[in-house]
C-alpha cells in the first residue's frame, strides 16, 4: 500500500463527508480496515474545521453544531492532533503529567472521578465543548501496544485507577496534585 493510496482513499472519504456521522465512519473503516486510524482522525479533523468554520462566521449566523457524540472510536491523541497539537504538549500546556494525559487516552483512570477543572482546561485549550471532551473521555480509549502484545484475546484494560490515585502517584510537585485534586466550586 503506497502513500497515494491513503491520500486517495482519504480524499473521497472527504467527498463523502458532507456531514460526518459514527455510520459514515464505520462503513469507510470496513472498507478500508487498514486506514482505520487514519480515517477516524480524518473525520475528527472535518468535524473540527466545521465546528470552527461556524465559530468564525459571527454572532450573525448560528455556529456549526458540534455532534451531541464523538466519532466511534474518537481517542484524546486523536482529538489532540485535530487540534494541532501532541498529548506531550497538552500535558506541558496544561502542567499535569504526561502519564495522567496518556493514562486518560487509554482509559486506565475512571471517567467518572476526572475533574471537572481538568475537563475544564483541557477543553479550551482543544477547542472542543466539555460534554464533547467527556464523551471521548468515556469512550473505549486508545489500545497500547503492550496489551496487544502480551494479550490472547482482546486485550481489557484492567483495573481503573481514580484520578485521586492518578494524580497521587504521578511525579508533580505536592502543589501541582494539590491543584489537580481539588474540585472547582
Amino acid at each position: 500500500m503506497s502513500i497515494e493510496d491513503l491520500d486517495d482513499v482519504l480524499f473521497r472519504f472527504h467527498q463523502d463527508a458532507e456531514r460526518v456521522t459514527p455510520e459514515l465512519v464505520g462503513r469507510w473503516v470496513n472498507r478500508y480496515p487498514h486506514f482505520a486510524d487514519d480515517i477516524r482522525a480524518h473525520a475528527v479533523e472535518i468535524v473540527d474545521m466545521q465546528f470552527l468554520a461556524g465559530r468564525d462566521i459571527g454572532a450573525a449566523k448560528a455556529p456549526a453544531a458540534e455532534p451531541a457524540t464523538p466519532v466511534a472510536g474518537t481517542t484524546l491523541r486523536a482529538v489532540a492532533k485535530a487540534a494541532g497539537t501532541s498529548l506531550r504538549d497538552l500535558a506541558d500546556d496544561l502542567g499535569i503529567a504526561r502519564s495522567i494525559v496518556s493514562d486518560l487516552n487509554t482509559a486506565t483512570i475512571e471517567t467518572a472521578s476526572v475533574r471537572g477543572r481538568f475537563v475544564r482546561l483541557a477543553s479550551e485549550r482543544l477547542g472542543v465543548t466539555r460534554e464533547w471532551l467527556s464523551a471521548v473521555l468515556a469512550g473505549p480509549g486508545e489500545a497500547s501496544a503492550g496489551a496487544a502484545f502480551k494479550s490472547e484475546g482482546v486485550p481489557g484494560v484492567g483495573r481503573r485507577r481514580t484520578w485521586e490515585e492518578a494524580v497521587r502517584d504521578s511525579d508533580m510537585e505536592p502543589a501541582r496534585k494539590a491543584f489537580w485534586t481539588v474540585e472547582e466550586p
